[in-house]
Order: C-alpha cells, then structure tokens, then sequence
C-alpha cells in the first residue's frame, strides 16, 4: 500500500537522506549536472539502468511486457547480487530522470534487498515520500546550485532538467533549506567534483 504523503519524516531522517542522496552522487560518479546524462548505463557493476522497451525486444517480445509497471520499476536479484532499474523510454527526459533518482533510493536504502527477487513499481511504491527527497538532493544537490546561483524553478529545469511541478517545489524548499555542520564535509568534496560544471554555469549566468 502506498504511503500517505502527509507521513511525518523527522528533521534527523531528512538529513540522513539528504546525506545519503549527496554519498550516491559520490558513490555513483556523478559529477555534472544534470545527473544521469545517460539513462542506458551500469553503474558499479551492480546497478543495471536499462529502459523497459530494450529489454522487451531483449526478451523477443513485440511489445513491452511490463506494461503495467508505469513509469519505472526496480529489482534486487538475489542470485547475482545485483539491481536492475528499468524505465519506459516514452517518457520525456525529465520524467526518466526524476524516475530513476527516486528509484536510486531503493537501492541506496537497500529496501530492495529486504524484498529480493520481485519488482518494485515506481507508480506504487510505500516510501515515495522518502524517495522525493532522496530524488531532490540527487538530482539537485543544494551546495552545488548554492554555488551556480541557481535559485528560480526556471534555471532548475534548464540545468537540472527535472519535471516542472518538482522543480517548482525545488525551488520553494531552497529557500527554506538549511545548512549543516554534519554535512560540511561531503559538500566539500561534492563542490570539487562539480567544479568544472560550476565554473561552466557560473560564466553562462554572467551573460
């Protein structure tokens, strides 16, 4: 059953996704933005992204037999100890990207090994609240768009290139979001990963 969104996350378990999402980012080589430049990719060698179509005609099917899964799903395969991300491919660049950030939280969570070996819908999933937040701090980590100037929902799209409604709301927590000693550290070697996009944006947002 999926979760209510008026579920109480406390101020402790935002952080820690917070920290979880920004330890991804590290951990999953993301280094530009927006994030997941290329949605067909393995990452670590135990994180397979692929999209539902692909593996569909992989399969020999006509069509794409997990029609009924929406806009993405998830698997933790106990035999080869790896994750499987699937997404439909008709989806627009941002919806793929949003879908597979929140998936991400699965997999970090290890909510998918706890239930191995079946598939986790996205349209259906009992922490979707957790991952929203997990999605917002991956897909638009707040030190690296405090450092680019970004601020508005419209330069969140243009570089983050997430859903319109989401970058809404991004743009809205921004200006209630606040810092943390507790994070410092990790913000750090995230500004030095990013340094190169930040240093591109910041001289694109002069003119």
């Amino acid at each position: 059953m999926r979760s209510s969104k008026n579920e109480n996350i406390t101020k402790e378990e935002h952080l820690y996704i917070k920290l979880a999402a920004y330890s991804a980012l590290i951990e999953f080589n993301q280094h530009i933005l927006p994030v997941l430049s290329n949605f067909n990719q393995i990452i670590n060698s135990t994180v397979y992204i692929l999209s539902m179509q692909m593996i569909s005609q992989k399969l020999g099917y006509k069509k794409n037999c997990f029609s009924e899964a929406g806009k993405g799903l998830a698997i933790y395969v106990s035999d080869s100890k790896h994750y499987i991300i699937l997404y439909d491919e008709r989806l627009s660049s941002p919806d793929i990207r949003w879908t597979i950030a929140r998936l991400f939280y699965l997999v970090w969570s290890e909510k998918l090994k706890d239930r191995p070996d079946i598939f986790h819908y996205m349209d259906n999933i009992e922490d979707i609240d957790r991952c929203d937040i997990f999605a917002y701090y991956f897909t638009c980590p707040d030190v690296i768009l405090e450092e680019c100037g970004i601020n508005n929902a419209s330069d969140i799209i243009k570089y983050c290139d997430i859903p319109f409604p989401c970058a809404e709301t991004k743009s809205r927590l921004l200006r209630t979001a606040a810092a943390s000693k507790s994070l410092q550290p990790i913000e750090e070697i995230l500004k030095k990963d990013f340094a190169s996009v930040i240093e591109q944006i910041k001289y694109i947002k002069k003119f």
